[in-house]
């Protein structure tokens, strides 16, 4: 961040000694030093942005690479992977039509790819064979080796075929190597003195969980009986949340990257000695991609990624940190809020040195805005906004690596104090809102999620702070959100460790103390929530499901009171919708598909919370002209009047306005020519 006043270092010290770590024994701290220097902890993973290298569509037909395999042999990399014909807008393709592997040659994992003939295709005749799924492809004594998912009427079945030029392949005569529940992704590592086979398996046909299998060899043709080696925390068995597993080994420590998680394109990544038992408390990481495949070219480690809303295989650097995870990005970027002017002010991340940068409104009629400014940083994620009781902002910022938390005040005059540290080390910038007593209050998770820290303004409006409750809640899987209820209590919610559920606990009086307990909320999902008041005083929660497949929402059956049961809102999305109220009270909800090619739109069509149906959010008549990188940002100016903020993949602003409070909406604009950071919802940021 830029520089800080010795006073703002002063007053800051205290609470940032031991801000978001809870108390201990010296004895306790002596043991755990003892323990780190017997057994060095695990190295933190995460990717660099990933690059578009290839695609395998072909002329008039767009097609999607999915679970895929790369090997490197005579200084040459190949490419095999599921292909299939990209589904209309708002849909999925049909995975049991996956029916060929692709192939491509390139001399770099970046490229440039050239296609060759499929490699195998689906045969009805070999032993039931349905579909082409998860290539994987090892080499032993000169012979290459593709193990793949294949169906099958008996059950789920894993086949191999070999070839000896990585061109031409046989299916190995004496047919499925095993079947299973749902076997499938197979992924094969050489461990010591054995073959090692990962796979996405269920734990019983009925009622069983999501796990990843392993099996043993010495010959890649004879397995052993399965082990459970990976267990996912959700119990609801409906949507897969262990695919496509990749075990490499660094170090001594064995990484698996399963998913989809936190959305449809995610992939979380847990570290283990013992490459048979991985657990949630191994987590190590995220990489924001579907299908993640883990390699090295001997000098760099990538991390390879695909999936059916995109057009083929995009690369990343792949980085090992040993100064702790990397924090979560929250799911707004940009950021924006009325300051204490009732200006609308916008807040991002410069692409290129993460500085904070700085956008104010200077009329909103006119709709004319400031250039950009640099308001601070360099940043590790997009900053968080309060609003005081007069009406001065409060942003709240996450150092690179996210090191520690900073705060800046808004003056009554409308200019700024100087950064002041804020606490940490902190996993991600703090949710914030204003209770019914006019106090700020901030919801901070500890790294990785290890706990969920709470910290108020000592009276409203205070530039002075109470100590962190360190002690709030947690473990968190994703930043929590927070809202008042109408009758101003506190209300926060939070994802469970791997997304098994949502859970939520309220201020039992405005500014008073917190119920007791958490208490469930909902089922598992699939990331962050998002939480806004209607005009009723009624909040509503969204939240997207595990895999992204769809998003929904629950709301308040009175202000401030009960809930109603979860509801169907939106179809894939990448991460939870976004909610905003517009001027006359009724909910607007915004939800970006996996890919970030198609945004929709629903609204309140009555005061009561009926949604009208689902509209296009994109060009007229069009979908996106551009793909974002994650869901926009709603928020309304000094005239009632809500703007859409949205980043593109390639860090542009662009934004869509409200022709009128409650109306119509005008066409999509440039917001400016600076680039900005183009961070997904819940991405490590780099």
């Amino acid at each position: 961040m830029r520089p800080i006043s010795r006073r703002g270092v002063l007053r800051g010290a205290a609470a940032a000694a031991g801000a978001l770590a809870l108390p201990g024994t010296a004895g306790a701290a002596a043991a755990a030093a003892a323990a780190a220097a017997a057994d060095p902890p695990h190295r933190w993973i995460g990717a660099g942005p990933f690059t578009h290298v290839h695609d395998p569509s072909l002329p008039g037909r767009q097609r999607y690479l999915n679970d895929h395999t790369l090997i490197e042999a005579g200084g040459r990399w190949h490419l095999f992977g599921i292909v299939g014909d990209s589904a209309r807008p708002g849909e999925s393709p049909d995975s049991a039509a996956e029916a060929a592997f692709t192939h491509a040659e390139a001399p770099d994992p970046y490229g440039p790819w050239t296609p060759h003939a499929d490699a195998l295709t689906v045969d009805r005749s070999y032993f039931g064979e349905e579909h082409l799924w998860a290539p994987c492809v090892v080499e032993a004594d000169g012979t290459f080796l593709m193990f793949y998912a294949a169906g099958g009427r008996g059950g789920a079945a894993i086949n191999l075929a070999t070839s000896t030029d990585l061109f031409t392949w046989t299916r190995v005569p004496s047919g499925p190597l095993f079947r299973g529940i749902a076997a499938r992704d197979p992924m094969v590592l050489r461990i010591a003195d054995e073959w090692v086979m990962y796979y996405t398996e269920l734990s019983a046909p009925r009622g069983g969980r999501h796990i990843v299998a392993a099996r043993r060899s010495a010959d890649l043709l004879h397995w052993s009986a399965p082990e459970t080696v990976f267990t996912d925390a959700t119990t609801d068995a409906t949507l897969s949340v262990t695919e496509s597993p990749c075990v490499v080994e660094r170090d001594g420590w064995y990484h698996l990257f399963i998913g989809p998680r936190g959305g449809y394109e995610g992939t979380d990544v847990f570290a283990s000695r013992d490459p048979f038992r991985f657990g949630q408390g191994g987590y190590a990481g995220h990489v924001p991609g579907h299908a993640v495949e883990v390699f090295s070219d001997g000098r760099e480690w990538y991390a390879s990624a695909a999936g059916w809303f995109r057009q083929g295989l995009y690369a990343a650097p792949l980085f090992w940190r040993d100064d702790g995870p990397p924090p979560w990005q929250s799911v707004d970027n940009p950021v924006a809020a009325l300051d204490v002017r009732d200006r609308l002010t916008v807040f991002a991340l410069d692409a290129g040195d993460r500085s904070v940068l700085r956008r104010v409104q200077l009329d909103p009629e006119s709709d004319t805005w400031s250039a950009w400014e640099t308001f601070g940083g360099p940043a590790g994620a997009v900053p968080t906004l309060g609003r005081d009781v007069d009406g001065r902002l409060e942003v709240f910022s996450l150092a690179p690596g996210g090191a520690n938390l900073h705060h800046r005040a808004q003056r009554p005059d409308g200019g700024w104090y100087d950064w002041e540290e804020f606490g940490g080390p902190a996993g991600a910038a703090p949710a914030v809102a204003r209770g019914g007593d006019g106090r700020l209050e901030v919801f901070a998770p500890a790294p990785a999620g290890a706990r969920l820290a709470r910290r108020r303004q000592r009276s409203p409006a205070s530039p002075a702070w109470e100590e962190w409750d360190g002690a709030f809640g947690g473990p968190v899987g994703a930043p929590p959100a927070v809202a008042a209820n109408a009758d101003g209590r506190l209300e926060v919610f939070a994802l469970a460790p791997g997304g098994s559920a949502i859970h939520h606990r309220w201020q039992e009086t405005p500014g008073g103390a917190w119920a007791a307990a958490w208490q469930p909320f909902g089922t598992a999902a699939g990331g962050a929530p998002r939480v806004a008041r209607d005009g009723s005083g009624r909040l509503t929660v969204a939240a997207v499901a595990p895999s992204g497949l769809a998003a929904f929402h629950r709301r308040q059956t009175v202000p401030s009171g009960g809930w109603g049961d979860w509801q169907h809102l939106f179809g894939w999305s990448a991460a939870a919708p976004a909610l905003a109220p517009s001027a006359d009270g009724r909910l607007e909800a915004f939800a970006l598909s996996p890919g970030g090619g198609r945004l929709v739109h629903r609204w309140y069509a009555d005061p009561g919370g009926t949604w009208a149906a689902a509209e296009e959010f994109g060009e007229p008549g069009a979908p996106l002209a551009a793909p974002l990188t994650a869901t926009p940002v709603a928020a309304a100016d000094a005239t009632g009047r809500i703007h859409v903020f949205a980043v593109t993949a390639d860090g542009r602003i662009r934004t869509r306005v409200q022709e009128r409070p409650s109306g119509g909406w005008g066409p999509w604009n440039a917001f400016g020519e600076r680039l900005v950071a183009p961070l997904p919802a819940g991405s490590a940021a780099y």
